[in-house]
Order: C-alpha cells, then sequence, then structure tokens
C-alpha cells in the first residue's frame, strides 16, 4: 500500500493560510482613494480700475522752435514796412474811418496766430496797420512779405482762407480786425515767423471782409516778457515831492489801451491812500497822460477815463470825493521822448497834483 509523505502540521497550516490569504486578497474591493484635502477657496481677483482715459493730443501744426535760428540785420520795429504806394489809415488820410481804431502800436500785447491747425498767441511789442492803396492784390501782399521774412532767413507759418479755421471750430479770443460779421470763412491770411537767438518776430498779412480788395491789414508782433513799467512809490516818497514840487508822478500799469487797472496797480493805490489818510487835509487832481501812439483825440480820452478809473478806485476805498479831482492831458505833456520804448513808458502815467 503506497503511503503519502505526511507533511508537518505546522506546513499544513501555513499552505493553508497562505491559500486562503490569496484568495481573500482577490476578493477584497481596493478602498477608495484618501480624500484630496480642500485647498481654501481662492481670494477674489480685484476689480481692476476704470481706464484714466489718455489726454488727447495737442494738434501738431507750427513748432516755433523748429524754425531755423538765424542772425538777420535788422533794422528799428517793426522791421516791415507796407507796400509802396500804401499808406497808413488813420485820422489824417481818413478822417472818420471807423477802421483806424485797429491800428496799435503796443508796447506789450497779446496776438493770436492761426497755423492752419491751431491758434498761437504770442505776447510782445505789437505793432498793427490798415494799409491803404490801390496797386497790388492780396496775393501779392502775401508773396511780398513771404519773401522778405525768407530772405532774412525765416519761413511760412500759414498761408491760406479762413475757412480752414472755421471749418476746426477755432475762433480768435479777441479777434480786433478779423472775423468781423461772422466772415471768417470770405477772408485770407498769410503768417510768417522768424526765429533769431534772443526773439521771434511774427508777421501777419490779413485780407479782411468789407474792406477794399486791394487793402490789407499788417501786424507785426516782436515776442518778448512783459517790461516791468511801474514800480511802487512809498507814500513818504510821494509826500516828500509834493512839498518839492506840487506833483509827483505815479506809474500804475492798465490794460493795454484800456482804463482798466491791473492787479499790480493795488500796491501803489494802497501808497496813495496811505497818503491821503497821514494827510487829511491834502487835496489831489489825478492827472492822466498817455505816450503818442494813436491819434490825439482816443489819447485824450483815454487819459481822462484812467484818471476817473483811479479816483473812483481812490474813493472806493474809503477817500471822500471831495479831495479828489480827475483829468487828463493825453500826449500834449511828454517827460521823455516817444521816439523810444523807454520814453514812452514814462510818458504813460498819472501824476498826482496839490490842489
Amino acid at each position: 500500500m503506497l503511503r503519502l509523505p505526511v507533511l508537518p502540521v505546522v506546513g499544513l497550516l501555513l499552505l493553508t493560510a497562505a491559500c486562503s490569504s490569496d484568495k481573500k486578497t482577490d476578493e477584497t474591493v481596493a478602498p477608495p482613494p484618501a480624500a484630496t484635502p480642500t485647498a481654501p477657496a481662492a481670494a477674489a481677483a480685484p476689480v481692476a480700475a476704470a481706464p484714466v482715459p489718455a489726454e488727447p493730443a495737442a494738434p501738431a501744426g507750427f513748432d516755433p522752435a523748429t524754425a531755423p535760428v538765424v542772425t538777420p540785420t535788422l533794422g528799428a520795429f517793426p522791421f516791415f514796412s507796407l507796400l509802396d504806394g500804401y499808406v497808413k489809415v488813420d485820422e489824417k488820410t481818413e478822417p472818420g474811418n471807423s477802421l483806424r481804431e485797429f491800428n496799435k502800436d503796443a508796447n506789450f500785447d497779446r496776438y493770436e496766430f492761426f497755423d492752419g491747425v491751431k491758434i498761437i498767441p504770442v505776447e510782445g511789442r505789437l505793432r498793427t496797420m490798415y494799409a491803404k492803396g490801390t496797386t497790388a492784390s492780396f496775393f501779392q501782399v502775401q508773396k511780398t512779405y513771404e519773401k522778405l521774412v525768407k530772405d532774412l532767413g525765416g519761413v511760412t507759418v500759414f498761408e491760406g482762407p479762413g475757412e480752414k479755421m472755421a471749418d476746426l471750430k477755432l475762433k480768435y479770443e479777441e479777434p480786433r480786425h478779423r472775423a468781423r460779421y461772422n466772415m471768417l470763412p470770405h477772408e485770407k491770411s498769410g503768417v510768417y515767423m522768424l526765429r533769431t537767438p534772443d526773439k521771434e518776430i511774427w508777421v501777419e498779412a490779413y485780407q479782411a471782409y468789407g474792406n477794399t480788395p486791394e487793402n490789407y491789414w499788417l501786424t507785426v508782433v516782436e515776442k518778448k516778457a512783459l517790461p516791468m513799467e511801474a514800480s511802487v512809490l512809498p507814500a513818504a516818497e510821494m509826500k516828500k515831492a509834493l512839498d518839492a514840487t506840487g506833483h509827483v508822478a505815479v506809474y500804475l500799469n492798465f490794460d493795454t489801451d484800456q482804463a482798466t487797472l491791473k492787479p499790480d496797480a493795488q500796491a501803489s493805490i494802497a501808497q496813495i491812500i496811505s497818503l491821503l489818510a497821514q494827510n487829511p487835509d491834502l487835496k489831489l487832481s489825478v492827472d492822466g497822460h498817455t505816450d503818442n501812439a494813436g491819434t490825439a483825440a482816443h489819447n485824450q480820452q483815454l487819459s481822462e477815463a484812467r484818471a476817473r478809473t483811479v479816483v473812483a478806485t481812490l474813493s472806493a476805498q474809503g477817500i471822500a470825493a471831495d479831495r479828489l479831482k480827475a483829468q487828463g492831458f493825453g500826449q500834449t505833456k511828454p517827460v521823455a521822448d516817444n521816439a523810444t520804448d523807454a520814453g514812452k513808458a514814462k510818458n504813460r502815467r498819472v501824476e498826482l497834483v496839490r490842489i
């Protein structure tokens, strides 16, 4: 009889356990994967601020800094004359012609030039003349001043009709002889500029609507800083001059060709008030004086108006009206030569005269 070998009990148990273990492993469902830790909720992204609109680019047009710097030989201001055969329209050539009032000769003023894209304001010495003649077309006028400026090394800023300016809906802040009757599209101009190491010289030839076709306006501006023509004279110095001579000159800044005091005149007004307050028996005549620019009749009216402005200003600040008198002398009593700017500045004055 064949006998099988007897396995040790321990071996049998291990074998049975191994088989049982393998079977269970096959049947056991794998545990679910461990849950992934929940990440904290992301903070909401900040809302972007609304974009700030960019500033609109300034229109290009003419840039004075691009003009060549030249060193021409120049005569006296205004450097350019009227065309041959033309005369300035004034009280002598055309008495009563209201257009002559647009003639200007100012030591310091502001004038606007159109460059085809934008308006360029220029401040400085100014001369405007209304030219009367019969020999030249406006095209000839333009080309004459263009050549004169270019021969000196200058450039053309603009030539063309006012229609371009009207299309851009631009307006002169102070039109003067231009754009009258709202007829800008029917006017023409030529603008030219000369740049030297120490100045800019701007020239405008203009044909205004309603003027005789052969007539034209010529404006020249020498760009420069505001000249300081007024200084504050202390009350004590005014009193000293009044005691010595009976009068004293006071230089007050007014708006150009107007009777409106500029803000910087208030310092001198304060000294006049102090003078009158310290001397209660003092009575004064406020006398206005001008240079000789413009007509004598206009200067007389201007001097009177400026004297009245000073009296009204003093009265409004507490000075009794019966202590003051206003009168004007126009250009009739110059104290310096009107042929120079410095002389003109000295002649544009207010004098306080003891009554």
